[in-house]
């Protein structure tokens, strides 16, 4: 995890600026700026800034449940397309699965035009994974990041 202080208050509540180039770590405190980030701090303090943004989330009540149920039905009704009682969200989750992995099959099997379509095809496949594993994640009762050890 990432952890960093403020050398001048000693919080821990801090946040980056760009200024031109280069992008500082600043305390919400008192202001004070503590360093310039490289690429990797900069990359991990934004993991960690998300990691607690999810830490701090809640599971929604019954209520709101109900309330989430009854907004779906409520725009199925006036578009006419009622996808929500076809099939559970587990199914549909399940088939978007297959989807992606289809997608990143077909994607490898074409032959790249140049370096950088060889480069675009990794990445584009490496994004198109991980959602398949955060969604895999999620559907076996898992965070949607958690990493087998």
């Amino acid at each position: 995890m990432y952890q960093n202080c403020c050398k001048k208050c000693g919080s821990i509540s801090l946040h980056t600026e760009v200024k031109g180039n280069n992008t500082g770590l600043y305390c919400d405190d008192c202001g004070a700026w503590i360093k310039w980030l490289g690429k990797d701090e900069l990359r991990a303090f934004e993991y960690s800034k998300k990691n607690q943004v999810l830490a701090q989330m809640r599971d929604s009540t019954s209520e709101e449940n109900q309330a989430i149920s009854e907004y779906i039905k409520s725009i199925s009704v006036p578009t006419g397309i009622n996808v929500f009682d076809e099939k559970s969200i587990v199914k549909r989750l399940e088939e978007f699965v297959e989807f992606l992995g289809k997608t990143i099959d077909t994607e490898y099997n074409k032959f790249p035009l140049s370096t950088e379509d060889a480069i675009r095809k990794n990445s584009y496949c490496l994004a198109l994974e991980r959602d398949k594993r955060a969604i895999q994640n999620i559907l076996n009762g898992h965070d949607f990041n958690y990493v087998e050890e």
